[in-house]
């Protein structure tokens, strides 16, 4: 699995291939996800532990709280692509299925692990901005190989339609979350959740 992490992270095309065509990667995939949501969570309450914040319960409640919301958010973004790119944008070499792009996607997740260092005073933010950019970059890559683009550029739509369809549901999904969880103003997981929002 650390083999096709870094595989995936560093844009191999027949990593992804590998991943597409091994069934039982799904299971990995997910892990991959919950890693990369583990990072952002721990992240979120080093940086709040170093601003004074207390712990208390609401991190307890953020923890499980983010790994769902982690899932569900990877869910509705796989699910998406698989309709645009899957569907509307397909080629005639476009031969894929929910759970081949859920396995590319999900290891396309990997340089999300950065987020482990958004605590760090004064850069923090620039690690969750590389990882966010890398991340994208790594899911447009995944997103060519499952599909079987010849183009980069048919990829690149097919992650930004997406984006742009799956904006009301994630808004949703957010909303969702806040009200389980508390809003963006409760201290215990605010950096957690800015982190998580910002992988998806």
């Amino acid at each position: 699995m650390i083999q096709r992490m870094i595989g995936a992270a560093f844009f191999n095309r027949n990593t992804y291939e590998e991943i597409e065509a091994d069934q039982g990667a799904l299971g990995q995939a997910i892990g991959v996800v919950l890693l990369v949501t583990l990072c952002g969570i721990v992240g979120g309450v080093i940086g709040g532990i170093i601003q004074g914040e207390s712990l208390g319960l609401g991190i307890l409640l953020g923890i499980i709280g983010g790994f769902v919301f982690g899932i569900v958010r990877w869910a509705l973004w796989v699910s998406v692509m698989y309709l645009v790119g899957g569907k509307m944008l397909r080629t005639s070499d476009t031969e894929t299925s929910w759970s081949e792009v859920g396995r590319v996607v999900g290891f396309a997740y990997t340089p999300g692990v950065l987020s482990l260092f958004t605590f760090v005073p004064a850069i923090g933010g620039l690690f969750g901005l590389v990882a966010f950019v890398w991340q994208v970059s790594a899911v447009v890559v995944a997103v060519r190989q499952a599909m079987d683009f010849e183009s980069t550029g048919r990829a690149i739509g097919v992650v930004l339609l997406s984006a742009v369809i799956g904006f009301i549901p994630w808004v949703i999904i957010v909303v969702i979350q806040w009200s389980i969880l508390g809003g963006p103003e409760a201290q215990e997981v605010e950096s957690a959740v800015r982190t998580l929002l910002a992988l998806v």
